[in-house]
């Protein structure tokens, strides 16, 4: 079950990143659509990177679980 979890959650960070590299394709209006400042944009599009990934990789929630 263990095992499972883990590669769960590996799979869930690897789609953050390609959400996040998705990000850098939108033009302007389409961040205003969704709702989404250069700010805010620029964070993410830092954590498109390697060191995103483990970063994410490593992060866990309140209860000590992978998120």
């Amino acid at each position: 079950m263990l095992i499972i979890s883990l590669l769960t959650h590996i799979q869930h960070c690897i789609e953050r990143y390609q959400t996040r590299k998705a990000l850098n394709k939108l033009s302007e209006q389409q961040m205003q659509d969704i709702g989404l400042s250069h700010e805010k944009r620029q964070a993410e599009l830092s954590q498109a990177s390697f060191i995103g990934v483990v970063s994410d990789l490593l992060r866990t929630n309140s209860k000590g679980d992978l998120s």
